[in-house]
């Protein structure tokens, strides 16, 4: 388990920053803008090339020709099973991946080096191909794991000679598992442990497709079984029968992606060698413009889901560059890894920013002197007051991290000026998705501005177009998000309608993100399309923007937020921070049950009381503004069907769940304070 500062609260209110971010935070841009200055006129980020459609590219890279930029960085790496190579030269066969080892209670890594990884690599890859009769570029093998090593040596392994990876979130239940299994056909699963398949391990077996069940743990089994370990392989493979890696097409796929499914059952986007590569190098580009790269880089590791699109691209990055990495299984062991790893770099997502910041103004916020010392640190008044107070978090990131990018979601101001005056590092945010391997922009360095996403990474360009039925129009700057690059996926494995329904016959790919310019040109997210909706007065209200701005409550730790269109308010569906209310709503006794605490209308009329004040503080207009509330007691899971694997609401789920109740918070008066029956 984390230790508790990393859980002491959901949602801490952040008043005491909100005049720090105001402040103009001298010491620490200077030192930025000095250090990692890409170029880059902050006041025009971007330029528009066609004025016609407004398209629109990063002016570093106005003049090229983004789908052979990236081309002309590491020559000699074609397909993604050239990555280990690369990294085998730039590191001069370096510590490649470090394993995590513990003698007479002291942890330490072993490490190993390049050549070593690629060895067992090409041990897995010519087992796939010799033995289990694979065929390159047609042939899967899907991958369910925690990230550990092995995942690595079976993905670069499937990567060099061709095999299309499908990597699973271990989150999946079996009904999920197997439906993939038998939607991709799926030729190979490897897994962990055996205790991952145990309830479905009969069906597994009987499935003729499934050629063999790879297990990454050492285990005895049947020999006339389809299941067998991994260290078996590297037993009963001998050099003779060692094969030469395949020519590879960098055009074919190279892995089938799940996406999150936020509207519906995961579509399965197939990408490319080429697309992933472009992703890749198109960042390094972009970071070593900014002086970004070894030693800043060299230490990196790993916590988010190697099935997600945003940690195969840094990890890719990473063998590309040569840098050392080790894997972290689980989120709760992340503070001992990251204390012994010491990474340079930082990959993170915006909640595992926001526990630790929560967690650490719950202590602030205790004593009137921290207060005032984190306050002052935060303006940098004096500038030395922020090495002093903010000791203990970069101790929590291993007190060597010399850069971070956050993505996968919008991180709030005051979150990101924290950590940024706190570590004292460039923190970038980026911005992509799936269907596009992960690119689209990422914030520069220099910019100090809140909010926005930055520009076009160097292998993409961008436009808003109109979006029917709104107020979002292209010729004011707003629009759905469209990119379009050597980076855009190859379409939905077996889905030619939602392909099409995505990817325009320019080659446009249409995110369902709304966006719009800023005036010095950077890209700010204001919406999804598809969660748009209308009230009666014509209004349109964008769900996820205002859940943003009352997820700040510190009573709340979920919201849904949904109207009627023969309404003229929204209303919210609200999951309470159990924890903060146990400790701070006085009208309880402590054996009351959560579901009990729920029912109570004065704890409602106190949350609803806050979210009002918030939509004052944010001077949101009145059809924004929250007429009603339910407090649910119990939290959105993937498990309940209501939020996806990278922890985003399943919003047509939640419609359908809540349908009577959203209906019956229009049926009261306004003013009412129990929830509905």
């Amino acid at each position: 388990m984390l230790p508790s500062i990393f859980f002491k609260s959901r949602r801490i209110s952040a008043i005491l920053l909100h005049r720090s971010i105001q402040t103009k935070t001298f010491s620490y841009k200077k030192r930025i803008q000095r250090l990692y200055n890409d170029g880059i006129n902050l006041e025009q980020q971007t330029v528009e090339i066609n004025p016609i459609e407004r398209i629109r590219r990063c002016s570093l890279y106005k003049n090229d020709d983004i789908w052979t930029l990236y081309k002309t960085t590491y020559p000699n790496v074609r397909t993604l099973g050239d990555a280990l190579h690369e990294g085998y030269i730039n590191s001069k066969d370096g510590p490649c991946i470090g394993v995590l080892k513990s003698s007479n209670g002291v942890d330490s890594l072993q490490w190993l080096s390049y050549s070593n990884v690629k060895e067992q690599c090409r041990y897995i890859g010519s087992y796939l191909w010799a033995k289990t009769k694979l065929t390159p570029m047609q042939s899967k093998v899907a991958i369910l794991s925690a990230n550990r090593p092995e995942y690595l040596f079976v993905e670069q392994a499937c990567y060099k000679y061709g095999f299309i990876v499908i990597s699973l979130y271990t989150t999946y239940d079996a009904a999920t598992i197997l439906n993939v299994l038998q939607r991709t056909q799926s030729d190979v699963l490897v897994v962990d442990n055996i205790e991952r398949i145990q309830t479905f391990q009969d069906e597994l077996l009987k499935n003729n497709q499934i050629k063999e069940i790879l297990v990454m743990d050492d285990g005895n089994y049947d020999e006339n079984s389809k299941i067998r370990s991994l260290s078996t392989i590297f037993k009963s493979i001998k050099n003779n029968y060692l094969c030469e890696r395949p020519i590879v097409n960098p055009d074919s796929i190279a892995t089938f992606i799940l996406t999150s499914g936020t509207t519906g059952e995961p579509k399965i986007a197939m990408v490319s060698h080429e697309n992933l590569l472009a992703t890749a190098k198109g960042h390094l580009m972009r970071l070593d413009k900014a002086n970004i790269k070894g030693p800043l880089i060299d230490r990196h590791c790993s916590v988010l889901p190697m099935a997600h699109i945003y940690e195969r691209f840094i990890l890719l990055q990473a063998l590309l560059s040569g840098t050392q990495l080790v894997f972290c299984p689980e989120p709760e062991k992340l503070p001992k890894y990251l204390s012994i790893v010491k990474p340079t770099q930082a990959s993170v997502v915006p909640r595992i920013l926001n526990k630790v910041y929560d967690a650490i103004m719950t202590e602030v916020n205790k004593s009137k002197i921290k207060r005032f010392l984190v306050q002052q640190a935060l303006r940098e008044q004096p500038s030395f007051l922020s090495h002093f107070a903010f000791r203990k978090v970069k101790n929590l990131f291993g007190n060597e991290v010399k850069v971070m990018i956050t993505g996968g979601a919008p991180i709030t101001p005051d979150v990101m000026h924290f950590f940024r005056i706190a570590l004292d590092i460039p923190i970038m945010e980026g911005y992509g998705q799936t269907e596009s391997a992960g690119a689209g922009t990422c914030t520069h360095p220099t910019d100090m501005l809140y909010g926005a996403i930055g520009s076009p990474v160097p292998v993409v360009e961008m436009k808003l177009i109109d979006v029917p039925d709104t107020t979002y129009r292209s010729d004011i700057n707003q629009g759905e998000v469209c990119i379009r690059g050597p980076t855009v996926f190859k379409g939905y494995y077996n889905d030619e309608a939602k392909t099409k329904e995505i990817i325009d016959k320019d080659g446009w790919l249409h995110t369902g993100d709304v966006g719009e310019w800023t005036s010095n040109g950077a890209l700010r997210i204001i919406d999804r399309t598809k969660h748009i909706f209308k009230l009666c007065q014509g209004k349109y209200i964008a769900p996820e923007r205002l859940e943003d701005i009352y997820i700040r409550s510190r009573w709340v730790a979920q919201i849904f937020i949904d109207g009627i269109s023969t309404e003229t308010t929204v209303v919210a569906i609200v999951i309470p921070d159990e924890e903060y209310i146990r400790k701070n709503f006085q009208a309880i006794n402590t054996k009351t049950t959560f579901a009990d605490l729920c029912k109570n209308p004065k704890l409602k009329e106190i949350i609803l009381s806050d979210l009002k004040r918030l939509s004052e503080e944010y001077k949101l207009k009145t059809y924004q503004t929250l007429s009603n509330i339910y407090l649910h007691p119990e939290l959105f899971t993937q498990n309940n069907g209501l939020l996806t694997v990278t922890l985003k609401t399943r919003r047509a789920n939640a419609r359908q769940h809540f349908q009577s109740i959203i209906k019956s918070l229009y049926q009261v008066d306004s003013t009412t304070t129990n929830n509905i029956s």
